[in-house]
């Protein structure tokens, strides 16, 4: 499986499990919104580890042009990929017309990537919470 299709995978198991809430009508949209948490989560862990490991003395803001410039291409990259066209909707067919141990299998990858992203962000605030950052600004300013 190439990295689109694994992204439509993804994507599609959200939808489902948005489906399955009280307002269907905006399940692609709940599905989008995850998917945009979930790149901005995984972008976010390797920044603290950028942080941590490489530069201490980084800083980057919300408002920053580099965050806006990211943000905006997260958010256009799955606009054009799961709002503006239904390019998705013939992936999920194919996904639907899978066996059911195959989408299975598949489920329980999509739980572990999951899984996998959140632990990975929840473990990069662990290491900058183990940083001594009162230090790291002491140094700078003697």
């Amino acid at each position: 499986m190439n990295i689109k299709k694994a992204y439509y995978y993804l994507f599609y198991w959200l939808y489902k499990l948005a489906m399955t809430g009280a307002i269907k009508s905006l399940s692609r949209f709940y599905a989008t919104l995850a998917m945009l948490v979930l790149e901005l989560w995984f972008v976010g862990s390797f920044y603290n580890y950028y942080t941590i490991f490489i530069d201490r003395h980084s800083s980057l803001e919300v408002k920053s042009p580099q965050v806006l410039a990211f943000f905006v291409g997260i958010m256009t990259l799955n606009y054009y990929a799961f709002m503006h066209t239904d390019k998705w909707k013939e992936y999920a067919a194919e996904f639907d017309q899978w066996p059911k141990n195959k989408n299975r299998k598949g489920l329980i990858i999509v739980i572990c990537v999951i899984a996998i992203i959140i632990s990975n962000l929840i473990f990069s605030f662990y290491l900058m919470s183990q940083i001594d950052w009162q230090k790291i600004n002491n140094w700078n300013n003697p």
